[in-house]
């Protein structure tokens, strides 16, 4: 069943129906929930809170855009909502620690887990706005969407963003890093 036939049926009382938009989509609003939270627990969560809400609000969505970045919005801002009402700083309790990195990265599995690591060390924010452009190729308008920010507020967030991802990258991957950026851009 496609996303489009289960949103109907959801719609129309096939509670089940449900079941294959959450796992369609689970492991992105997960990875979006954790981007801005950083901790395991609380992404989980957040990405629970999300489908209910969504779930809840299926009829509000009115196909103006498409039905990933309605969830995705839903996505951002309850684990924004979730880390301002957190007291105290975040607790990074599940991130890998900072290790120099002696070998280059031989594969796209090796490639990820260090781009996973540098998109840890940026701000939640600018970490959420680089997946969503580079890793769930959303477009500007796309980001503006989920994260209601101005599309020259997320130009301006990608550039600075890409910028802080190259050095912390640099500094794990040496020159290798330039390519893994730029040659994929």
């Amino acid at each position: 069943m496609d996303i489009s036939s289960a949103i109907t049926r959801t719609l129309q009382g096939d509670t089940r129906a449900y079941a294959v938009v959450v796992r369609t989509y689970q492991h992105m609003v997960y990875t979006v929930c954790h981007r801005v939270l950083r901790n395991t627990a609380e992404a989980e969560e957040a990405a629970q809170d999300t489908f209910v809400k969504a779930y809840r609000n299926l009829r509000g969505w009115n196909g103006s855009s498409k039905f990933s970045t309605w969830l995705y919005s839903i996505a951002f801002r309850t684990a924004v909502s979730q880390g301002r009402k957190r007291k105290g700083p975040a607790l990074c309790t599940d991130e890998l620690t900072d290790h120099p990195i002696a070998e280059p990265a031989k594969d796209a599995t090796e490639l990820r887990r260090h781009l996973d690591r540098a998109l840890a060390a940026l701000p939640p924010e600018d970490a959420a706005i680089l997946s969503f452009f580079y890793l769930e190729e959303l477009s500007v308008e796309e980001i503006v969407t989920v994260t209601g920010h101005s599309a020259s507020n997320v130009k301006v967030k990608l550039h600075r963003g890409r910028k802080k991802l190259l050095d912390v990258l640099q500094a794990e991957l040496k020159d290798e890093a330039r390519t893994l950026l730029w040659d994929h851009a």
